[in-house]
């Protein structure tokens, strides 16, 4: 097994950007029957007037920590979510424009 093997992350179905969009449509009453992120379900117990999703492509979480690990992003970090299949800009914005998996 080599290096790229080893630190290989393979999507999370059940804990994934697929679940953070779950999370949002569930906090509006709207339908899904895919898994929401229960962390960020009681984020949203607040009831918020607006909620604002802010999405970083290609922001891993090894940029974050090594570019800036005392930064605002990792000190108001919330959940850490892997990405779906294939890892890519257009799958992973179908997925949040749709509130559907990529597959």
């Amino acid at each position: 097994m080599n290096l790229d093997e080893k630190n290989l992350v393979m999507p999370n179905y059940e804990h994934c950007i697929l679940s953070t969009i779950t999370s949002i449509l569930k906090y509006y009453n709207v339908e899904t029957k895919h898994k929401s992120l229960s962390l960020l379900d009681d984020k949203l117990k607040c009831k918020y007037k607006n909620v604002i999703l802010l999405i970083l492509d290609g922001m891993g979480e090894h940029i974050l920590n090594n570019t800036s690990p005392n930064g605002f992003f990792n000190n108001n970090k919330v959940d850490i979510v892997t990405s779906v299949y294939p890892s890519t800009t257009t799958a992973a914005l179908t997925t949040y424009y749709a509130g559907k998996p990529p597959y």
